[in-house]
């Protein structure tokens, strides 16, 4: 007995109670949805003003460096020391080891031609003279190779150095344009978040009422027995019936489903929550009821 009052207190709490849970978290639900969806678009946006904020530091240094490589290099390919001056000497030393070279070259020569006709007590000294001549030759070839070598390197050193200086400035411009497209990248992110917060989040459309079902007007069954009379008077109260059904189901359709409620922000399945809460009591109390009613007592035989 006692376990089945338990039982049936139980089920009377657990109706009041379960309701008023499910009505009361719903909206604390949404709120927190809510408030968790206004921080992260926060986040995201102060996210992509710091974005945007380094994409403009960023390109403001791109065309600083830009300016100061346009600068030097300009100023190089004007006068391109110390690679130029190099290049001077090179060409000013390889014009003297050539005039050395022709001199040595002609020197050899001659001698070469007074050993050929010298006596025979002159042949020793023209000997000597004809040997000196043709080492002095052969380094003054050697010397003129060398010369030209180094206004070779000289010229090629100076034109890497140009080369270098129009790589520079296109390296600078490359990095300048690709700053600006970061920067407006970023700027245009941060204008589509702004404008996405900016606008009011739509609610969701309602739904239009459904309009019930007309109930069938009531007949009332006439016997074979009836007379005209009655069968006139009972034609016009039919009449009178439909036509009171018509218009309440007209003035239902108007305000809409009567399980409907008014545009408060409710949730639409409170009736329904409160008449299954109302159900649930009244069986509650008739189990409670029949729980301490009192067997009866059977009469002895």
């Amino acid at each position: 007995m006692k376990l089945r009052r338990s039982l049936v207190s139980a089920a009377l709490v657990a109706a009041v109670v379960s309701p008023a849970v499910v009505l009361s978290a719903a909206p604390a639900f949404a709120e927190s949805a809510a408030a968790a969806q206004t921080r992260s678009d926060n986040g995201s946006i102060a996210e992509l003003e710091q974005a945007a904020a380094d994409a403009a530091k960023a390109y403001t240094a791109a065309v600083a460096n830009a300016a100061k490589v346009q600068a030097e290099a300009s100023a190089f390919l004007d006068d391109s020391q110390p690679y130029q001056g190099k290049y001077q000497e090179a060409k000013a030393a390889a014009v003297k080891a050539a005039a050395a070279k022709d001199a040595a070259n002609k020197e050899a020569e001659e001698a070469s031609l007074a050993y050929g006709s010298a006596k025979e007590e002159d042949l020793p000294k023209a000997r000597e003279r004809m040997l000196k001549a043709i080492d002095a030759a052969n380094a003054a070839i050697a010397a003129d190779a060398k010369a030209k070598a180094a206004v070779t390197a000289a010229r090629n050193a100076l034109d890497d150095a140009r080369v270098e200086a129009f790589r520079r400035i296109h390296t600078a411009d490359q990095a300048t344009k690709a700053a600006a497209a970061a920067k407006a990248a970023a700027d245009q992110a941060l204008a589509e978040a702004r404008a996405a917060a900016a606008k009011p989040v739509e609610q969701p459309a309602e739904q239009p009422a459904e309009k019930p079902a007309e109930q069938p007007a009531a007949v009332t069954p006439v016997s074979n027995t009836t007379t005209a009379a009655k069968a006139g008077t009972t034609g016009k109260s039919t009449a009178s019936t439909t036509s009171t059904t018509s218009t309440t189901s007209s003035t239902r359709a108007t305000t809409g489903s009567t399980t409907e409620l008014a545009e408060t922000g409710s949730n639409p399945a409170t009736p329904y929550l409160a008449l299954g809460a109302g159900l649930a009591i009244s069986l509650g109390a008739a189990a409670l009821y029949v729980s301490r009613r009192k067997p009866a007592t059977r009469p002895t035989s």
